[in-house]
């Protein structure tokens, strides 16, 4: 299933193209509401599904739950960085798995950040501008 939300955005005219990455529905739901306005989001339900995803539109952020149908979001996140140009696209776990080994395993898999659910809109906001700032640094630097 496959579903998108066009709204005005907080980078000026350009919307942030955000793929995310969980087969729960209400999940979806849950961060159509949390992201509101200012987003573009295209909604997978699995790794192969955002590998796809990916290599066809690069988006400009990829959120992902840890625990995903055909396999884990680490794992995704690894492959996702393998590919060439996506090595720094920022990419954020939002899960409920909490413990420190999760965590741990999903930094070193490559995640930028790692939040658990539930998510304060307010915070999970200023982490992605945060994000995208910190990974357009990145770029630049790298140029």
């Amino acid at each position: 299933m496959v579903a998108q939300q066009q709204s005005a955005g907080w980078l000026g005219m350009q919307q942030l193209r955000v793929l995310v990455v969980d087969h729960n529905p209400m999940a979806h739901e849950r961060l159509r509401a949390a992201l509101g306005d200012g987003y573009s989001l295209h909604f997978v339900n699995g790794a192969c599904e955002a590998l796809a995803a990916v290599r066809q539109e690069p988006p400009d952020l990829i959120i992902s739950e840890v625990g995903l149908p055909d396999g884990d979001g680490f794992t995704l996140c690894e492959q996702v960085r393998a590919l060439p140009g996506a090595e720094q696209m920022p990419f954020m776990f939002v899960t409920d798995r909490a413990s420190i080994q999760d965590k741990v395993a999903g930094f070193q898999a490559g995640a930028d950040d790692y939040i658990v659910k539930p998510v304060d809109t307010r915070l999970f906001h200023a982490r992605i501008r945060l994000l995208y700032r910190i990974k357009g640094i990145e770029r630049r630097d790298s140029a």
